[in-house]
């Protein structure tokens, strides 16, 4: 099996690529041109009726979906969020989804802040164009800090601005629902009382978006699932006690929780 770190080494080279053919077709392109392209009459078809297979074994076993079953979600993130593909078993291109239970997945790589934003926004327009859908949009854990009130204060009213703008982008310009990743823990090495505090005010500030939405924003609680009491990331999920990347048991984790707010 491919360790963490190997993993990580080939994302990034084929995020990589995906730059330099972006590049390769002018100035005014970026990743998210080549990134995805739609899957064939055959390839949805095939998706479809897979789809409603699982619908139907849904509906006998009483369940409800609070998401429709067979669609894709354009999942927008950085290295964590390309760890969980990798444990998906994605085939690392870029044009690819990934199933995951009755829906498509598709790996969007962001940019780091401040341009974060644009390529968000970028998918948004893209996903509004291909006829609505939905989007999932969270930041990285190297995008919080602490360490004192005056920086984690300031950081926390950045990530606030940003995904305002994402949300405005994908909800009310582009009438998709989205669901925000809220904040990923630090292993504690790197943990303080001000960097807990920033990713808690996140959370809440989050919950109050989500609510003035009526259910086209949705929150997937990945702090919840991964840290301790504390407020760091439970050793038994980062990829060592000195990274706060994920494990395949945090994964499995998060796993659970995504089945949750995709499927009801």
């Amino acid at each position: 099996m491919i360790d963490a770190k190997r993993r990580r080494m080939m994302l990034a080279l084929v995020v990589l690529i995906a730059a330099a053919l972006a590049g390769s077709i002018g100035c005014g392109a970026s990743s998210q041109d080549v990134a995805y392209e739609d899957p064939s009459a055959e390839e949805w078809s095939l998706w479809e009726e897979q789809a409603s297979g699982e619908d139907a074994a849904e509906e006998d076993s009483g369940g409800a979906s609070s998401i429709p079953a067979g669609i894709t979600v354009h999942m927008c993130g950085r290295s964590v969020l390309g760890g969980w593909f990798d444990h998906w078993g994605w085939d690392y291109d870029p044009g690819n989804p990934v199933r995951f239970g009755a829906y498509r997945l598709v790996y969007r790589e962001m940019d780091v802040p401040p341009g974060i934003v644009d390529t968000a926004v970028e998918t948004a327009r893209e996903v509004g164009d291909a006829g609505g859908g939905i989007m999932f949009f969270k930041l990285c854990f190297a995008d919080f800090v602490g360490g004192d009130e005056d920086s984690a204060r300031e950081n926390l009213e950045s990530n606030q601005r940003m995904v305002r703008d994402v949300v405005e982008a994908a909800i009310e310009e582009e009438g998709l629902t989205l669901i925000l990743g809220n904040a990923l823990p630090v292993v504690e090495e790197y943990s303080d009382e001000w960097m807990v505090w920033n990713q808690r005010e996140y959370n809440r500030f989050l919950e109050e978006l989500a609510d003035g939405y009526g259910g086209r924003v949705l929150v997937l609680d990945l702090y919840g699932v991964l840290s301790t009491p504390g407020g760091s990331l439970r050793p038994e999920y980062a990829a060592d006690p000195y990274d706060s990347h994920l494990n395949d048991a945090a994964y499995e984790a998060l796993d659970a929780e995504l089945g949750k707010i995709l499927g009801g």
